[in-house]
């Protein structure tokens, strides 16, 4: 009976550690998580549309030129995968697709995991909301081999996206509203956070 009561609590203080040393880690680990996928999310804005700088809102950006000319959208898309959420940047202009980059899956290696190469995602790259479907589906869009599951998730996802654009591409067409907002500018390279005043 002694040796069970002493078994329990070397069992809890185990555990009151092992909890303890998560809980530090967490803690010093979620803001370099967050700052690496702020990150990643930036260097693919220059992946999906040519633009000098953006301004971020809740689940989009808006792209404009250093003549503060509007050039189009940038939308953040979700999409339940085969074994993970797929997460990506789509760029749309004048109702078309101007690129498409994964900034996070885990999806199975070799084959869902295969749609984070250029030779799936330029596939896009100009093509409107009825184009967007896979091949079979009586598309343009060839899916990843071995991937059906990705390659459906992410491809619904973007034409999904590319729809609600075009029904809704007059709003964001404005330039930045007369307040000060946070924008993203781009410029050879480096990334800069700046407030921006019109």
């Amino acid at each position: 009976m002694k040796e069970t009561i002493q078994l329990g609590i070397t069992l809890m203080i185990v555990t009151l550690i092992a909890g303890a040393a998560l809980a530090l880690t967490n803690q010093f680990t979620y803001e370099h998580i967050i700052n690496n996928q702020k990150s990643a999310i930036e260097k693919s804005l220059s992946v999906v549309i040519t633009a000098d700088y953006f301004e971020e809102s809740d689940n989009y950006f808006k792209a404009y030129d250093k003549d503060n000319n509007f050039v189009g959208m940038v939308y953040m898309i979700e999409a339940q995968g085969y074994s993970s959420i797929i997460k990506a940047l789509v760029g749309i202009s004048d109702n078309k697709i101007t690129g498409v980059d994964i900034v996070e899956q885990l999806e199975t290696p070799g084959l869902g995991a295969n749609i984070v190469e250029s030779e799936f995602k330029d596939q896009f790259i100009g093509k409107t909301a009825d184009q967007v479907l896979l091949k079979k589906d009586g598309g343009e869009i060839d899916g990843v081999t071995g991937a059906t599951i990705s390659s459906i998730a992410i491809t619904d996802a973007i034409k999904k996206v590319i729809e609600q654009d075009a029904i809704t591409e007059a709003s964001p067409m404005s330039k930045p509203e007369e307040t000060n907002q946070t924008g993203i500018i781009i410029e050879d390279n480096i990334t800069e956070e700046v407030n921006i005043t019109e």
